[in-house]
C-alpha cells in the first residue's frame, strides 16, 4: 500500500478506527529499545527482524500489559521471518514431534526450532528455567533405574535429532500488574545435552532423578525428570552457555 492509497483509506475511517489506528501509531512511534548482545547472529545479523520484533512489541503492549506468551511470541517470531521472505513451515504445519517451526534464512542453513518464553517473577540474570522441556507420559510408569536411563537416554536422542536449537523469550517484569521493562531473546544450544549419553545408571536410582549436563569440565545446565507431572524441566541452564541474541528495553513513556 502506498502512502496515498494509505492517507486515502484512512479518510474512509469512523472515528472508532480513526482513535484505534492513532494508538497503534503511538506504540509504533515509540518502541522498545534494542540492545543487540551478540552481533553478527542468524537474528542480529539481520537490522529488519530485530526492527520488526522490537515493533511487535510495542503494538502488543499498546493494547495489554501481558507478556508476550508462548503463542503469541511464536507469531510474531513467525511474521518477523515472513517479512525476510524467509523460508518457513506454513503455520499449523508440524509434522516433527518437539519442532515449533522450521525456519531457513537467507543464509541458507534449515533451522527446526522448540520455542519457549517465561515471565516468571524474579529471573535470573545469569541462568534460566525451562518448567517443561516436553512431555514423557512414560515417567509415571517405568519402575527401575535401567528402564529410566534407557527412555531417558533414547528421549533425548531423539530430541537432538528433531530440535537444532532452543529459542526462548524472557520477559522481565517488576510486579504482575505491570508492562515487562525488558524482553530477552535467548538461543540455547542442544549440544548442553550431549553428555546425558554418558549419565551413570546410578543417576537414574531416584523415582525422579536429577542429571548434570556437563560442557568440558563444568554443569552448564541439570536436567530433572518430573514423574508428578509427566515432564522434563531443565534447571539452571547457565547463560554463559548459551547466545544472547537482542534485548529490547521498554520506552519510558509507554502506559
Amino acid at each position: 500500500m502506498t502512502l496515498d492509497e494509505l492517507k486515502a483509506t484512512l479518510d474512509s475511517f469512523s472515528p472508532v478506527k480513526i482513535e484505534f489506528v492513532a494508538r497503534v501509531m503511538e506504540s509504533l512511534a515509540n518502541p522498545p529499545s534494542a540492545n543487540i548482545r551478540a552481533k553478527g547472529t542468524w537474528l542480529t545479523g539481520e537490522a529488519d527482524w530485530i526492527e520488526y520484533f522490537g515493533l511487535a512489541l510495542s503494538v502488543h503492549h499498546g493494547a495489554t500489559i501481558e507478556p508476550l506468551g508462548h503463542s503469541s511470541f511464536e507469531t510474531v517470531f513467525r511474521n518477523a521471518c515472513e517479512h525476510l521472505r524467509w523460508s518457513i513451515d506454513p503455520p499449523g504445519s508440524r509434522t516433527q514431534r518437539f519442532v515449533d517451526m522450521v525456519v531457513r534464512p537467507k543464509s541458507g542453513k534449515r533451522r527446526r526450532l522448540s520455542l519457549k518464553s517465561t515471565a516468571a517473577k524474579k529471573l535470573s540474570k545469569s541462568a534460566l528455567h525451562i518448567s517443561k522441556l516436553t512431555e514423557a507420559a512414560w515417567i509415571q510408569d517405568v519402575r527401575t533405574a535401567r528402564d529410566r536411563r534407557d527412555r531417558t537416554l533414547e528421549l533425548f536422542a531423539q530430541y537432538q535429532r528433531a530440535v537444532t536449537q532452543i529459542i526462548m523469550l524472557r520477559a522481565f517484569r517488576e510486579d504482575v500488574d505491570t508492562i515487562p521493562q525488558k524482553y530477552q531473546l535467548v538461543e540455547v544450544p542442544v549440544s548442553i545435552f550431549d553428555s546425558i549419553q554418558q549419565a551413570p545408571l546410578r543417576a537414574f536410582e531416584r523415582d525422579a532423578p536429577v542429571i548434570e549436563c556437563i560442557v568440558g569440565d563444568r554443569v552448564v545446565a541439570v536436567v530433572a525428570i518430573d514423574r508428578s507431572d509427566a515432564k522434563i524441566t531443565v534447571r539452571r541452564i547457565q547463560l554463559s552457555a548459551c547466545t544472547v541474541h537482542a534485548e529490547w528495553d521498554r520506552a519510558a513513556d509507554i502506559r
